[in-house]
């Protein structure tokens, strides 16, 4: 296994390797100064997001409220911000488009040693932008892609990205069948759990659909994770699935590594705890470094 990056973040030595694993060494209690990963809004336009002018969206539950007439964030301003990370830390961005300069940004990202990781829905998958993610992943702009599964919809993805060991089918509790994930021919999923946040709020009331889905998860989790060759969940996912169930006390304390992460709204210029807290902060009034360690002692409190 391939490593890709080393490095020393607080009293922690970090190894992330080339299939997306990430080995965390310390001793005593964990002490990080920056955040193992950064969820990164770039954009809040969308071609599948609200329109203000029909009155409706594809994705309906869309927890990060994304509309057809949104904008694009100042990279400039991006870039200053994240200047004196660590080299080897975790950048997940968001790209509902993919525009020249997303593709900039990448570009910047690799020349300060950034691991960049993108997510895209399917349905956006087609003519330049699956040339441009197919260049991402070639040239080694993005570590990994992870593309949104749109239930209801054709897959129609070309075997280029399914067969990829570092493209990751995403899919979300509730919202996604079971049996339908695992009938799919993705060898990696990541589950996410349903975010009862932004359009996600609203569409969740009086959704008996919504609700009955979400303990079929619960239910049948297992089938899946006996199904495909790796299959992860992000921290909601993790309560919502009560997925230590599944694992000892050892398992859990192994692979279960805690959220040591933060969300950064770069069109709204603000920090979060994450993507689905209302808690943000004017970015112009802290650093990353700082931001982070009032989160993570909140956390211990």
């Amino acid at each position: 296994m391939k490593n890709i990056a080393t490095y020393k973040n607080g009293n922690a030595d970090i190894e992330l390797f080339e299939d997306g694993t990430r080995t965390i060494q310390f001793e005593g209690d964990l002490k990080l100064d920056f955040p193992l990963n950064i969820d990164i809004r770039v954009s809040t336009a969308c071609s599948l997001g609200f329109n203000p002018k029909t009155g409706k969206g594809t994705c309906e539950f869309c927890h990060e409220s994304a509309t057809t007439d949104g904008e694009e964030c100042d990279y400039i301003a991006l870039e200053a911000k994240l200047l004196g990370l660590p080299k080897g830390i975790e950048l997940a961005i968001g790209g509902n488009k993919i525009t020249r300069g997303l593709n900039d940004f990448l570009m910047w990202c690799v020349d300060h040693g950034y691991v960049c990781n993108l997510t895209v829905n399917q349905l956006h998958i087609n003519g330049h932008t699956e040339l441009m993610l197919r260049y991402f992943l070639t040239m080694g702009l993005i570590n990994g892609l992870g593309i949104s599964y749109r239930k209801g919809h054709e897959l129609n993805i070309p075997e280029f990205f399914i067969e990829h060991p570092n493209v990751v089918l995403h899919v979300i509790a509730g919202i996604d069948d079971v049996d339908e994930i695992v009938s799919l021919p993705f060898k990696k999923v990541l589950v996410l759990g349903y975010k009862q946040f932004g359009f996600g709020r609203d569409y969740f009331n009086d959704n008996d659909e919504l609700k009955q889905g979400l303990i079929n998860w619960y239910w049948w989790v297992k089938k899946l994770i006996d199904t495909k060759d790796v299959v992860s969940f992000d921290n909601l996912a993790l309560k919502q699935l009560n997925i230590r169930r599944f694992l000892t006390d050892a398992n859990w304390d192994e692979f279960n590594q805690g959220e040591h992460s933060m969300y950064i709204n770069a069109v709204d210029k603000t920090f979060s705890p994450s993507s689905r807290s209302s808690a943000k902060v004017d970015w112009n009034t802290t650093t990353i470094k700082d931001y982070f360690k009032v989160i993570e002692d909140e956390e211990k409190d």
